[in-house]
Order: C-alpha cells, then structure tokens, then sequence
C-alpha cells in the first residue's frame, strides 16, 4: 500500500563555500541553477575581492571559526591557552542575484 506522505522539498539547494576563515551561502532556488551555483561557488572561493556578497545577500546563517593554535600569530585567550573560538556570520547569496548582476555588468561593456 502506497503512503500518502508529502514529499520533502529538496530546494532551495545551498552550496558553502569558503575564503580563508570566511564562508558563504550560494542558493539555488531550482534545478536549472545547481551547475551556475557549484560554478559560482568555486569562482567566488578563489576571486572573493571582485564580489560584494553582503550586498547581494537575502540572509545571514551562523558559523563558528576557531583559530588554530599551530601558528605562532594566532591570539589565544581563555584559560590555560585555549585557542580563541569567534561566531560569525556569512552571507547567503541567490544564484539568480549573481547571474542578474554578472550580465548587468556585461551589458555595461
């Protein structure tokens, strides 16, 4: 006998993506926007000065950062030397938004 359960959304599809200690959210709202957000997502990874995510972004999500202690510049704070943990927050960035403001600039061109 068949269930009647709703099936379970599986988008909007979030792809993390991460410079150094900061990370974002790029979001596909729909099938036809997974190969633009993986694409993005690793461009941005590596070009992150060329891009304004804060000002593109339709949400913030919560991550955590501990700095590691294998390096000497690292600040440590706490008790007995504990490495610093900071919470912070990175933006989350809609596929569409990229693309919108990537042929905005093409056009300009």
């Amino acid at each position: 006998m068949l269930s009647k359960r709703k099936i379970k959304k599986t988008f909007p599809l979030d792809f993390y993506g991460e410079e150094g200690s900061w990370r974002f959210i790029i979001r596909a709202d729909h099938p036809g926007e997974v190969l633009d957000a993986m694409y993005w997502r690793a461009y941005i990874s590596c070009h992150r000065k060329d891009f304004d995510l804060l000002h593109m972004a339709v949400g913030m999500f919560n991550y955590k950062h501990n700095y590691s202690s294998s390096e000497a510049s690292e600040i440590h704070y706490g008790i007995s030397g504990s490495p610093l943990t900071i919470n912070m927050m990175g933006p989350i960035v809609p596929i569409s938004a990229i693309l919108e403001k990537m042929s905005a600039k093409q056009r300009e061109s």
